[in-house]
């Protein structure tokens, strides 16, 4: 036990001094200038917000204390930069996502927390018990997004962390609900399904993201499920099409992921064989594909042996009707 407390606070000392290094990306001449400024008019930094299912718990010890060895890792590894950059860090209830936002300004977006309730709930089916939080920054600039990620890098974390620069107000509300979730429930798969192939990491997380936020961002445009469908419809209704999950996972292109295409078949799965598709998911996702056959071949078999050998005519005929599809 004395054993691990040491490790635990060694931990904690390093992730500090390593954010530290990494943090301050003014220049030499700026920091000195900076520094003469502050003997003069010494500034104090109030400590950055830690809320523990919405609540404020920087002086609140026995809640402090109630958080897993993992999350209190996790805080402490960030805690200095987010003081120092003026981010607050939420936690939430269930301690599988530590969200690091501007202090000030996502003040005003009260549903956060909601949504990343929301999220993990959607996702639990596919989460281990115990697993490390996730941390997500939504970054105020690209220097402290790029600051970030070096920091993560640097503490072999980067596994468990993902970021994005939100610039989004209030008036852009739904836009911001949306980009959270998804980046949130794409970085839960990939933590815990890191083999899962990104068509279908992008479908899980655009389905959540839509279920939880009412949109979806597809091809970086907001969307809902019905004008997906109507939309993946149109091209499947066209002669001899087919499902092509080499074409699907982007082809010679790993970038070119057919996102609406994945967000309907993702929905069509959930809806009608839900099952079958935890089952797809944990085949694909615990298990890296052998490199003497493309991924797509993978995904053939377990689908092929889960929604049975008439599954993926069954998944055309539903894209080809859309919402009109009835099994």
């Amino acid at each position: 036990m004395f054993t691990r407390a040491i490790l635990l606070t060694g931990l904690l000392f390093l992730s500090a001094t390593l954010l530290q290094q990494l943090g301050d990306d003014l220049n030499r001449a700026q920091a000195a200038a900076n520094a003469t400024t502050d003997q003069a008019h010494p500034k104090e930094v109030a400590p950055a917000e830690v809320r523990w299912d919405g609540k404020l718990i920087n002086h609140d010890e026995r809640r402090r204390e109630a958080l897993g060895a993992a999350t209190r890792v996790a805080i402490g590894r960030w805690h200095d930069f987010a003081t120092r950059r003026g981010y607050r860090i939420d936690v939430d209830q269930d301690q599988r996502v530590v969200l690091l936002s501007d202090q000030d300004r996502f003040q005003r977006f009260s549903t956060s927390a909601a949504l990343v309730e929301r999220t993990v709930r959607s996702l639990a089916p596919f989460m281990s018990p115990g697993s490390e939080p996730i941390v997500i920054l939504r970054a105020t600039s690209k220097t402290d997004l790029g600051t970030a990620m070096k920091g993560a890098r640097a503490l072999d974390v980067d596994q468990n962390f993902d970021g994005y620069v939100e610039d989004g107000d209030a008036t852009a509300r739904r836009e911001v609900d949306a980009r959270l979730v998804e980046c949130i429930a794409s970085e839960i798969m990939r933590a815990e399904q890191p083999y899962l192939s990104r068509w279908m990491t992008d479908g899980i997380a655009s389905l959540v993201s839509e279920r939880s936020s009412s949109r979806a961002l597809v091809d970086g445009k907001l969307r809902t499920l019905r004008s997906i469908q109507q939309e993946v419809s149109k091209r499947a209704s066209a002669e001899d099409w087919k499902l092509d999950l080499f074409q699907l996972n982007g082809g010679m292109d790993a970038d070119a992921v057919m996102q609406p295409e994945a967000m309907a078949i993702i929905a069509f799965l959930f809806r009608y064989h839900e099952s079958a598709l935890g089952l797809i998911i944990a085949d694909l996702g615990h298990h890296q594909p052998d490199d003497t056959r493309p991924r797509y071949e993978a995904e053939e078999r377990a689908f092929d042996h889960h929604l049975g050998l008439a599954g993926r005519d069954e998944i055309v005929r539903a894209l080809q009707k859309g919402r009109d599809y009835r099994p």
